[in-house]
């Protein structure tokens, strides 16, 4: 693989020798920039940026010689990328709790095994997410952060997630949620397996959300995701 002579993307130099390379790349990673013609227009800017949503929390479209987006274009583990790409909300269920941290699908199988038994229909909504979507629901006000636990990740880009939302099937956030009380068996079921529940924080109720480890771990867990 040659290396890049230029920067390529957004302001960059775009060489087609080197534009030609990196739509080349990101097409082997599922993604999609157009024919590789050497012409770096808004497709091929486009698919960069969706690449870098996937590890980067303010994706810029642009490609650097030997900078972070081209190593991991270049890495092969980045086609876990592409095995963990789509809607996370929308996978299965055992997809889901693989893309937990171990400790935390283990105990957040133990909280839905609890809440099964006490007769509500408990689901997972989030395991991992990626940061971009992270940055939908900030903008949107449904987070207060623009990086979270669910987005925690191996260094090569598999999903290591220190939190899960969990809902009942029937309810999602609706009022039943409260009224039936499935908000409270949930805090209960995840403080029993040592989870840290976000009904439990005053400033910002997150009734479905729990997590690993203490709040304070956020930016060591961000560090070591390499965002």
């Amino acid at each position: 693989m040659a290396a890049l002579t230029g920067s390529v993307g957004q302001g960059g130099r775009n060489a087609p020798a080197d534009v030609t390379q990196v739509q080349t790349l990101l097409a082997a990673k599922g993604g999609d920039p157009g024919a590789a013609d050497g012409q770096c227009g808004e497709r091929t800017i486009a698919a960069i940026r969706k690449f870098q949503a996937g590890f980067m929390a303010l994706p810029d479209g642009l490609i650097s010689p030997g900078g972070g987006t081209w190593r991991k274009l270049t890495d092969a583990n980045t086609a876990t990328l592409v095995q963990w790409s789509g809607d996370s909300a929308q996978w299965p269920e055992d997809k889901k709790l693989r893309s937990m941290h171990p400790q935390l699908s283990q105990k957040v199988q133990a909280v839905l095994v609890a809440l099964r038994d006490a007769g509500f229909q408990p689901k997972v909504y989030y395991g991992w997410r990626s940061v971009e979507v992270q940055q939908r629901l900030f903008l949107a006000g449904n987070s207060k952060v623009r990086f979270s636990f669910h987005n925690v990740q191996k260094p090569d880009g598999t999903p290591l997630s220190h939190a899960a939302d969990i809902i009942d099937a029937r309810y999602a956030w609706s009022p039943q949620a409260e009224s039936s009380g499935f908000w409270q068996a949930l805090g209960a079921a995840a403080k029993k397996e040592g989870l840290i529940w976000g009904g439990d924080w005053v400033s910002f109720r997150d009734w479905a959300h729990v997590q690993l480890v203490d709040n304070g771990e956020l930016a060591r867990l961000k560090r070591e995701s390499g965002l």
